[in-house]
């Protein structure tokens, strides 16, 4: 059926198409209106099984053949008042369509047996006689043949008239009007659906949904004591539709940027939102209705064309088609009105406002494939088992992420089956990326356990190594200044630390209003400089190195040296303290306000593995220096040495025996003071030399290596 839309349509029709854009639908057909653009949209089928597309236009209403879908053909049209919004809804083989602003003549009933278009009536007064309404925006029957007129001029509030229209005839001279049975008024209502005995109100000032009882209809009232309502994600309440069995509800917001949402309502006193979703992130469209289709719902966007969602799992709402004919993007109300799914032929109708190739309304006649999406849940843990609370969970290679909940709980999900990497993260944690084979339709459950950063050196050569280190370098404090509020700060603040090992703040990022010369301190407790660099600053965010030696202790300053910095702190949101691979914490700042931080963001802290040389060459011999400073890092570096050195090494036997367990004697002619020191130069005792041997007595130091000094030699002694 598709190739017949190409030869059929002639050229402005196939410009239309190459503006398309689309996933898992495809075009079947379509019907441009060049005297109107578009609005809301419905379908009838006949007793003998043929469909037709009912379309609202700005200036009346269309009947469409659908019999052949790639050449639909207008049966009918009906001339009405101009208005932008019309809505239609069927009952038995009647059509009920109301008109809003612009609007006078009420509603229009159309029998639709009559496929001349001759059979119709206007009329604002029901069956009695009774004032009904001269416009309304939106019209839904349930399966008893009941008719919600919503946001009509009716009451005081144009909430939702309820007119019985099981009766309505036609037939000439035994014309039967709808009957007035009940008025919902306590605020005004845009939108709105029925099923049983409740119906689920859009209340698009209030910005909820509503339960409003309807069992009697002479008195409806809002549920659960008139607490049976919940707000949605963006306040802007414009139509809701109930899951086929009656546990889930979903919403959408006539706003820029506003999500599908959806409710799990299962339990009246318990109201509780479950997932939220957008269908283009960052482009600030605007969903206008949703439908529910067995385990889908069928979204129309103004800007984003037809929306297919997977809701088989409603707290994991997961996108799964898309049609859009609409040349442009973004906010704004024009593209695609309506969307109507439920055709037995399986096609689905879009009515669009504007996307023919010059800006007409037109009706599109499309071809879905439901598929299910590929499912994926789980939970992320700390290394004690803890939830953690708004981990990232991204599938890479699709535009899947989501957010752990307050029990570590995620759900997520992408569109084609396959191996995916899956990538955990969360502020503090390391991340961990792992292995996912997802099918479509089958849930997978995927758990992740973070662990913390440990900072310090995992080189088991070195004196300094961390057998339970993970990192060598860490970043962290606040990331950046966009967290909170704040402003660019000229008096003397700083960032309170506590280093619990020694290390090296290596870099940060600070943000200068103006050029500037800023010297950067490290202090102790008492504010006496540590360690301190000075930077030539420019206006706007950069990285600075610092590499302050940290010692361990508490309450170190980390600050300017001065007034007048010009640098960025924030003034609220900061939350103490923050963790940088267990080796320091920011534990607040010197303003004794809570919320305030200073300057240094997204900090770099290191700690350098300190590896020792643990070999010496004596007497053309390669000694172990039992872990204390040596002149070579292995025994073969030491090997090599001594080949090539050894006669040098025995300090023409002046000294021995070397290496030594208690003492050392030493040969020379020099007379005079001898100091002996320890490896860090520190002399620890000092000899009168006045003979040619004296004895170095060691048996009271530990091992390690010392040396003899005079005033133009120096000797290495190792005791072991």
């Amino acid at each position: 059926m598709k190739n017949f839309f190409c030869l059929l349509f002639i050229t402005t029709i196939v410009l239309f198409t190459s503006a398309q854009n689309s996933m898992n639908i495809g075009l079947v057909g379509s019907y441009s209106y060049p005297n109107s653009q578009g609005s809301d949209i419905w379908a009838y089928v006949d007793q003998a099984g043929t469909e037709y597309a009912l379309v609202g236009l700005n200036n009346g209403f269309s009947v469409v053949d659908l019999s052949n879908p790639s050449n639909p053909i207008e049966n009918f049209f009906i001339s009405g008042q101009q208005s932008t919004w019309r809505d239609i809804k069927v009952w038995d083989n009647y059509a009920f369509i109301t008109c809003d602003q612009g609007c006078t003549n009420g509603l229009l009933i159309v029998d639709l047996n009559d496929m001349s278009g001759n059979t119709f009536v206007y009329t604002t007064i029901d069956q009695n006689g009774q004032n009904m309404f001269s416009r309304a925006h939106n019209i839904y029957i349930d399966e008893y043949g009941k008719a919600y007129i919503f946001g009509g001029d009716v009451g005081n509030q144009g909430g939702a008239l309820i007119l019985d229209v099981t009766s309505v005839d036609l037939t000439p001279g035994n014309v039967i009007l709808p009957t007035i049975i009940g008025l919902f008024d306590d605020f005004y209502l845009h939108d709105g659906m029925a099923r049983g005995d409740t119906l689920w109100g859009a209340a698009v000032y209030q910005g909820n949904f509503y339960a409003i009882d309807v069992s009697s209809p002479s008195n409806p009232t809002i549920l659960n004591n008139g607490l049976a309502f919940h707000p949605t994600p963006n306040n802007f309440t414009h139509n809701c539709w109930i899951s086929d069995d009656g546990n889930t509800l979903f919403t959408t917001d006539e706003v820029s940027g506003a999500y599908i949402a959806s409710y799990d309502v299962s339990n009246l006193n318990n109201i509780y939102e479950i997932d939220r979703i957008q269908s283009n992130p960052g482009s600030g469209s605007i969903p206008h209705n949703t439908h529910v289709l067995n385990n889908f719902i069928v979204s129309s966007y103004y800007r984003d064309g037809i929306r297919i969602h997977d809701v088989t799992y409603p707290d994991n709402i997961i996108e799964v088609g898309y049609y859009d004919a609409y040349l442009g993007s973004g906010d704004g109300d024009d593209g695609c009105w309506g969307a109507y799914p439920w055709l037995p032929s399986g096609i689905i109708l879009s009515s669009e406002i504007n996307s023919g190739a010059n800006n007409e309304g037109m009706l599109l006649v499309l071809e879905p494939s439901f598929q299910q999406a590929c499912y994926l849940e789980g939970n992320v843990y700390d290394f004690n088992g803890q939830p953690i609370i708004g981990a990232n969970i991204e599938i890479l290679s699709t535009n899947s992420s989501t957010n752990t909940n307050l029990n570590g709980y995620y759900s997520t999900g992408c569109l084609d089956n396959g191996s995916y990497q899956v990538v955990f993260s969360a502020s503090g944690y390391l991340s961990d990326t792992l292995t996912a084979s997802l099918q479509n339709g089958l849930l997978t459950v995927l758990n992740a356990t973070l662990f913390q950063p440990i900072l310090g050196c995992n080189d088991p050569s070195a004196t300094n190594y961390n057998p339970n280190a993970n990192v060598s370098i860490c970043f962290g404090g606040v990331l950046d200044n966009t967290f909170s509020s704040g402003g660019f700060f000229y008096g003397n603040q700083h960032l309170l630390i506590d280093v619990y090992e020694e290390c090296i703040i290596k870099s940060a990022f600070f943000e200068a209003e103006d050029y500037n010369t800023i010297t950067f301190e490290l202090r102790d407790s008492n504010g006496i400089v540590l360690d301190d660099t000075t930077h030539n600053v420019s206006p706007g965010m950069q990285q600075l190195f610092l590499n302050f030696n940290c010692p361990v202790g508490v309450n170190f300053q980390l600050g300017t040296s001065a007034n007048n910095t010009g640098l960025y702190r924030n003034d609220d949101g900061a939350n103490y303290p923050y963790n940088i691979g267990n080796a320091l914490s920011i534990v607040e700042s010197s303003a004794g306000v809570p919320g305030y931080y200073y300057y240094y963001y997204n900090i770099e802290v290191t700690i350098p593995c300190d590896i020792k040389n643990t070999w010496d060459c004596v007497s053309g011999e390669c000694i172990s220096t039992g872990g204390v400073n040596g002149e070579f890092l292995s025994e073969n570096d030491c090997l090599d040495f001594c080949s090539i050195n050894s006669l040098t090494e025995i300090y023409n036997n002046t000294i021995f025996p070397n290496p030594t367990d208690a003492n050392i004697n030493f040969i020379s002619n020099y007379m005079g003071n001898i100091n002996v020191k320890n490896i860090l130069g520190k002399i620890i005792f000092t000899i009168n030399k006045e003979e040619d041997l004296i004895q170095v007595n060691l048996n009271q130091y530990p091992y390690g290596i010392y040396f003899l000094e005079t005033p133009e030699e120096k000797f290495k002694i190792i005791k072991q």
